[in-house]
């Protein structure tokens, strides 16, 4: 007997997935699919009731797949998982809500580590979707500035693919994670799109299969079009991943390619996954050198702007501004103060020699755990010299400065009391 990871059941339509949805279930998932669509059936329901764990290089695909069904004037109903912290899980990273949006209503969580599941259709979007990544990642742990280039160069590129060669009639999803206790930054993009093969042979007609096409889509300078792009968007980005000791996995039609830095497996699909999947995992290395991963010709070193360079550099001035009312994360917890203090240190070590103004407009108040764990812990992190001339801050309210103040000088006589007792 065959094992299904997700089957499908005439009756009553019904596609009935297994305890986990991961990469491993599309295929199945898309013949499951086609056996739908071939009854000329219009109403289907999508059984999660026994998933116990889900990812997103798994569910981004289903959701893209139903999405479009919708748009073939399917009617799509979901039965959530009985589990229950996978079926919070479902909601709050709006799994549930792009599955079904008529069933359920579209989650308002803001997760630290995490950028939930978004849906990108124009360019402002796709901005927002990296920008949103890009700060969770910043404010989630420390990271060099050549890996922090490198993830959002890939992520950019990534995006940019589904826009400009997938066709796809609703753009695409994607979801990303932070790992702390890995030092990794996983991600996946989604879409329902024509595939790597259609969009290649606009350029290269003699290709014949999805796994050829995936091939030749990963080459540096490969393009099907020039107008549309160098044809370095998927290169670089496996490049970046796989330096750091990640990797890169992209599913296109019936092909699949999974490579790390020590080797690649190439997998042909029984079935067919109408559009892209990209997923990535990006390693935190210091010894990662984002030009050496752009190097396509071995003449020129290549070193793209970054979020620190476009959004924080102050335009006339050799310093960096961060405004804390544009912050997410709320100023009423040690949680949210480290998470700022773990952005600032990153945005400091990403331009080395810049002060950092911290502009507190717009601030009414803040908690003194919040104020100790930012700026207290800062001060006691730098010392007391380097603190006085890398970090400045601004057009505080007097109750949001005397608190500031306060974790200062708790912190300095902190230090002063552990140098009497040594």
């Amino acid at each position: 007997m065959v094992f299904r990871t997700c089957y499908y059941r005439k009756e009553n339509p019904t596609l009935f997935f297994g305890d986990k949805v991961n990469a491993y279930c599309v295929k199945d998932f898309c013949s499951a699919i086609d056996k739908f669509i071939e009854g000329g059936q219009k109403n289907l329901t999508v059984d999660f009731q026994n998933v116990v764990k889900a990812y997103p290089n798994g569910m981004l695909p289903v959701i893209s797949t139903l999405n479009s069904l919708r748009r073939d004037s399917i009617r799509v109903y979901i039965k959530l998982p009985n589990h229950d912290d996978t079926r919070k899980l479902f909601r709050s990273v709006n799994w549930a809500h792009y599955l079904s949006p008529d069933q359920f209503e579209k989650s308002e969580s803001v997760h630290d580590r995490h950028l939930v599941t978004r849906k990108f259709e124009t360019p402002e979007q796709q901005k927002n979707v990296v920008n949103d990544f890009m700060d969770v990642v910043l404010r989630s742990m420390p990271i060099p500035k050549d890996v922090i280039s490198g993830l959002e160069w890939s992520i950019n590129e990534i995006t940019d693919n589904v826009l400009n060669h997938s066709e796809s009639n609703e753009g695409g999803y994607i979801q990303a994670s932070t790992y702390i206790s890995t030092q990794t930054i996983a991600f996946a993009v989604a879409d329902s799109g024509r595939g790597i093969l259609k969009s290649m042979q606009e350029g290269f007609p003699n290709l014949r299969t999805d796994l050829d096409a995936i091939g030749e889509a990963i080459k540096a300078g490969v393009t099907r079009d020039p107008k549309f792009g160098q044809g370095n968007g998927l290169a670089g980005s496996l490049r970046v991943s796989t330096l750091t000791g990640g990797s890169f996995d992209i599913t296109s039609g019936s092909g699949r390619l999974i490579v790390t830095n020590n080797e690649s497996t190439r997998k042909r699909l029984y079935s067919v996954y109408k559009g892209t999947i990209v997923c990535g995992q990006i390693k935190v290395d210091e010894n990662f050198s984002i030009s050496e991963a752009l190097d396509f010709d071995g003449k020129v070193k290549y070193i793209p702007l970054n979020i620190v360079d476009y959004r924080y550099e102050m335009d006339e001035k050799d310093c960096l501004l961060l405004k804390m009312a544009e912050e997410t994360t709320g100023f009423g917890s040690r949680r949210s103060g480290y998470q700022i203090r773990t952005k600032v240190k990153n945005l400091l070590n990403s331009k080395f020699g810049y002060p950092i103004i911290i502009d507190w407009s717009g601030v009414p108040v803040i908690s003194s755990s919040f104020a100790d764990e930012i700026i207290g812990k800062l001060f006691l992190e730098m010392g007391a010299m380097s603190f006085s001339s890398l970090v400045k801050n601004i057009s505080m309210e007097d109750l949001v400065r005397g608190l500031l103040d306060k974790a200062v000088a708790q912190r300095l006589t902190q230090a002063e009391d552990e140098e009497v007792n040594i």
